[in-house]
């Protein structure tokens, strides 16, 4: 599943002022995640250096992997930052609670709205690599738990409820619904089902309407039952 961001006027682009959110977003791994969420408690505050050299596609050297770990590092100070604090989470913020510098942080991402893009597909990528080897009703369970109980979801439904209902509109002229469709195609069709629309409607439901693991699965189960055949 993917995750967006819209304008509170709707528009599909992303937003100057990203007030209006949208959490959905994919990536090309498999489309769930583990149903627990992560723990923002423990954020990394080891400073590591941030300027590397640019390396050649196909290898491997210390400064881009120091570089991979200080972005990890950042993206889960900053997925904290939003929990805490929302769409309107300051760059100040953000670099705090990544244990970073500011002009760390700008050497990554540049404005918030590249945070809030940042983070939540970090977070899908995360939920897709913990749920890849699962069956669809495993993995399509999985992600709605995740949904479920994510605390950038639950912070948002404190303080940003408005931000939920946008969340939950399907738009797939951005590209984390794009992606999110074409990965539930990928795996409706390995087990010869289709109905991609329906699942996608269903996941983008916890996002305004979180359930418990097992009425979650009672949902999958009966909507993979009715699915037509690809």
């Amino acid at each position: 599943m993917g995750i967006g961001w819209v304008t509170s006027a709707g528009m599909t682009s992303v937003p100057r002022d990203p007030v209006g959110t949208h959490l959905i977003r994919s990536t090309s791994a498999a489309l769930t995640t583990d149903a627990a969420p992560p723990d923002y408690d423990v954020v990394p505050r080891t400073r590591v250096a941030s300027d590397v050299p640019v390396r050649p596609a196909g290898t491997r050297s210390r400064a881009g992997n120091a570089m991979g770990r200080t972005r990890q590092a950042l993206l889960h100070g900053a997925a904290a930052a939003v929990a805490a604090h929302g769409t309107r989470v300051t760059m100040a913020e953000v670099a705090t609670a990544a244990g970073v510098a500011k002009a760390t942080l700008y050497n990554h991402l540049r404005t918030r709205e590249e945070v809030l893009q940042a983070v939540l597909a970090n977070e899908v990528v995360r939920v897709c690599a913990q749920t890849r080897d699962l069956t669809v009703a495993e993995a399509l369970t999985a992600a709605g738990a995740a949904i479920s109980a994510h605390p950038i979801r639950r912070g948002l439904a404190r303080s940003e409820p408005d931000v939920l209902a946008r969340m939950a509109r399907i738009d797939l002229q951005l590209d984390g619904w794009r992606l999110a469709e074409a990965e539930v195609t990928r795996r409706l069709q390995a087990v010869g089902r289709a109905g991609t629309e329906t699942v996608l409607r269903l996941l983008s439901s916890y996002i305004t309407t979180p359930a418990d693991p097992a009425n979650i699965r009672a949902d999958i189960d009966a909507l993979l039952s009715g699915l037509p055949s690809a």
